[in-house]
């Protein structure tokens, strides 16, 4: 990862605008992983939907930490 890190600076100068930006990190993911493991790692990230602070209100409305950690570790099991 050293080399990298290095190989990095070299190029976030020359990055003029956000499009430039977005090429350069796809180009960086298709060079380490390949195209398949490129789009596999993109998957994971997602931009989603609606207002996630209201959406966690509704969910999470009046229960405290403990019974959060609870019924993930509930639905972590059942899966």
């Amino acid at each position: 990862m050293e080399g990298f890190f290095r190989n990095e600076v070299s190029w976030v100068g020359k990055v003029k605008s956000e499009r430039e930006l977005v090429d350069s990190g796809i180009k960086a993911l298709v060079d380490a992983l390949g195209y398949s493991g490129a789009a596999r790692f993109l998957r994971h990230f997602s931009k989603g939907d609606g207002d996630y602070l209201v959406i966690q209100d509704k969910i999470f409305k009046g229960m405290d930490l403990e019974e959060i950690y609870k019924k993930a570790k509930e639905h972590h099991r059942a899966k």
